[in-house]
């Protein structure tokens, strides 16, 4: 795995520059962190990010920059922008040498560094490991997968970002993916038996998003197998009357056959449904 928060800390293989973007931007070459400059280099460099390689004309550059609304002299400054952050991300570089990292072509301006120099990249690669793990039924590699992708997020996705629309749709992407990772890991501590946690993850998924089926269906098989059915049973009305009070509709089918089965006490059935593995992220 890969670590931008402590580079000391890392068990995996370091790429010569990484970039973190599930929190404020961050870049590292080796053990040192890289000075990016002002918010507006900031953002060239996530808009550079995204593209994974293609080139980006001039004129969306700076549309993207200004939310398109670029003023006199956008394009001196996007020059100067960039010239900036090649000195930032090859400082061995000769002044006017040629580089073949940030790049100007035909088309415009591309970063060419490896997809995995990302940490949101290797976050969903890892997100994948761990539900395959799962799927093998080898829970505790699965747990230690999910922990150290979790572990990645420093914060918002993409936070230097946050009010420019070219990041939109990958902000909510990545914050998605964020959350089918941490009902991943309340499935996976459901099934090793740390019920205790499992039951604590669930409670603060069900509190942050209540209209969420799944972490409603995983808190209640946490704690039917905490021995508390009364609890879960109360979760399920509580969960019924807030999706009649907002959407004006009933649980899902899978939540009914678990309320079903934990008032019958029929754990059979209750083995047989299992808790909850979330799907994978759209794009994974």
């Amino acid at each position: 795995m890969y670590s931008l928060s402590a580079p000391g800390e890392r068990t995996g293989p370091r790429l010569p520059l990484e970039f973190g973007l599930l929190g404020p931007l961050v870049a590292h070459s080796e053990d040192r962190a890289l000075d990016l400059g002002p918010p507006k280099r900031r953002v060239l460099l996530l808009r550079l990010l995204l593209e994974r390689g293609h080139a980006i004309p001039l004129e969306s550059l700076c549309d993207d920059l200004w939310t398109s609304r670029p003023p006199r002299g956008a394009v001196s400054s996007v020059h100067a922008h960039i010239s900036r952050l090649r000195d930032a991300l090859e400082p061995e570089r000769p002044r006017r040498g040629k580089t073949s990292l940030l790049v100007r072509e035909p088309m415009g301006y591309a970063l060419r560094v490896p997809a995995e120099a990302q940490d949101a990249v290797r976050f969903e690669q890892a997100l994948g490991r761990a539900r395959r793990l799962l799927g093998e039924g080898r829970v505790g590699p699965a747990r230690q997968e999910i922990d150290d992708a979790l572990a990645l997020w420093r914060g918002a996705a993409l936070a230097d970002a946050v009010d420019h629309p070219f990041a939109a749709q990958e902000i909510i992407r990545l914050e998605e993916a964020r959350l089918l990772g941490r009902e991943l890991r309340v499935t996976i501590l459901v099934r090793e038996g740390n019920l205790e946690e499992a039951m604590l993850s669930a409670e603060e998924l069900t509190a942050g998003h209540p209209l969420r089926e799944v972490t409603w269906e995983l808190l209640m098989h946490a704690l039917y197998l905490s021995g508390r059915p009364a609890e879960a049973l109360q979760r399920y009305a509580k969960l019924r009357a807030l999706l009649s009070e907002e959407l004006g509709m009933d649980p899902g089918p899978r939540l009914r056959r678990l309320q079903t089965a934990i008032l019958r006490q029929d754990d059979s059935w209750l083995h047989a449904l299992g808790p909850p593995v979330p799907p994978a992220p759209p794009g994974a």
